[in-house]
């Protein structure tokens, strides 16, 4: 337990300086050089002559005594540390808003939502049409790669993820958790790459190349969220195939064929339904 406790720790303070701290301070040295430099305009944001002279100034006189000098490293650390944690917290809010599960977002990228069911259903191979559970309708990509699952899965065997989900990654081992888990790092650090993206498009009001690099920034954390997503959503479509059986052993259902059907679906929601709903007597 010692040893799972360390390499825990380990791990976390491995993701701590990769995700937060380093993009923290660099963050910070960048808001400090946006703000020294915001005096040169526009139309010299990035001219060197300009850009030089401006770093060659002599320092205040304040900054070059070394008590002062203490108090601005402190700043920029707590800065680093505060802008860190912003970003943690707006990464989670983005991370949910790529779901595209709100009414704005739908009511906002309804026309984006609507070329891709028609694109859709231009796919489908001669003779055949999609499923309307399986046409896009959430108003963004990586929230209907991952919808898409649980349509399928509830379409096959006749079971809702959301409630199926906890259970099947009960038995998996470390293994058979390593993919998912990392294909759902890799779409958390995607998020938290947007929220910098966000804070460097801000720093663009005092220098607007910041602005460019954030923009750059979100693109490509949006680029990695969608891949990431897409992976997500044929992993856990691949583990439920091969886990629900297991399930259903651990359940007590016992299958009529040797494989999980709609039946196998019934009997197993109806267990982990516990009751929820009771059925309505007759009017």
């Amino acid at each position: 337990m010692d040893g799972f406790l360390n390499g825990l720790g380990t791990k976390f303070a491995e993701r701590w300086v990769v995700l937060l701290a380093l993009p923290g301070v660099v963050f910070a040295l960048t808001l400090a050089l946006s703000w020294w430099l915001h005096p040169v305009g526009a139309a010299h944001a990035l001219d060197p002559t300009v850009l030089g002279d401006r770093l060659e100034r002599t320092p205040p006189r304040w900054l070059t005594d070394t008590a002062h000098r203490l108090v601005l490293a402190a700043l920029v650390v707590l800065g680093a540390v505060a802008s860190a944690a912003a970003a943690t917290e707006l990464g989670r809010a983005i991370a949910r808003l790529w779901l595209g599960q709100g009414r704005l977002s739908r009511a906002l990228l309804a026309p984006l939502r609507r070329r891709r069911v028609r694109r859709a259903e231009r796919e489908a191979p001669p003779g055949h049409r999609v499923p309307t559970p399986y046409l896009p309708e959430r108003a963004t990509l990586i929230g209907d790669r991952l919808l898409l699952a649980e349509r399928r899965v509830a379409a096959q065997y006749g079971v809702r993820l959301v409630r199926a989900w906890p259970r099947l990654w009960q038995l998996c081992d470390d293994s058979e958790r390593a993919p998912l888990q990392a294909a759902w790092d890799r779409y958390t650090a995607a998020a938290v790459r947007a929220a910098w993206a966000l804070g460097y498009l801000a720093l663009g009001i005092l220098w607007w190349p910041a602005a460019v690099a954030g923009g750059a920034l979100y693109l490509s954390a949006w680029a990695a969220a969608r891949r990431a997503a897409a992976e997500l959503g044929v992993l856990v479509e691949a583990l439920t195939d091969t886990k629900l059986l297991s399930l259903a052993e651990a359940l007590g259902v016992t299958p009529a064929h040797g494989r999980f059907t709609t039946a196998e679906g019934h009997a197993v929601e109806a267990i982990l339904d516990k009751g929820t709903f009771l059925p309505a007597p007759p009017p």
